[in-house]
């Protein structure tokens, strides 16, 4: 009889187990398939014109127009736009890094160099714009551009043991 309840026992606990293992890797796939179409579309994203136009404003034209820093808001409307558009992104993929969503490797190997750039143009627009209004806007951005300065995109490309087939190699 003890034999039989132990058996019982024995058998609901690996169901119990086998279920909860079956539900978990569930969840776990479900995150992935969400996390990378979310990356996918930012991928899409950064080809489309409008933010082709808004980095190109921000890395060579922003701080040529407006060579003195001020809040970012208080700029006129086409220069705030283009500086939401690229740094509300990087934002964007900041909290996925944060949080533990997405692989930092992966956002610093495919937009570190230009990232960085970015950030560092529009460093003193942000910081005014923070003491003006006291608020923390781009927050995720800043601490992104921190990771990147600290693990730049070519150690990526080491570790990741990415290859190089320069033109004179094409033969």
């Amino acid at each position: 009889m003890v034999d039989v309840n132990i058996v019982t026992l024995l058998v609901s606990v690996i169901a119990l187990v086998t279920s909860a293992w079956l539900a978990w890797s569930q969840l776990t796939s479900s995150r992935k398939s969400t996390v990378l179409a979310m990356i996918l579309e930012g991928f899409r994203d950064t080809r489309a014109d409008d933010y082709l136009e808004a980095i190109e404003y921000v890395l060579y034209r922003l701080a040529v127009e407006h060579p003195q820093p001020v809040a970012y808001q208080q700029l006129p409307e086409e220069s705030r736009r283009y500086i939401q558009r690229v740094g509300l992104f990087y934002n964007d993929l900041g909290k996925l890094v944060a949080h533990g969503l997405v692989d930092e490797s992966l956002i610093t190997g495919a937009y570190g160099g230009s990232l960085l750039r970015a950030w560092n143009v529009l460093a003193p627009y942000v910081y005014l714009e923070r003491q003006e209004h006291q608020r923390q806007p781009m927050r995720y951005f800043e601490d992104l551009a921190w990771r990147v300065s600290r693990r730049r995109p070519e150690a990526v490309y080491v570790k990741l043991g990415l290859h190089l087939l320069p033109p004179e190699n094409l033969h």
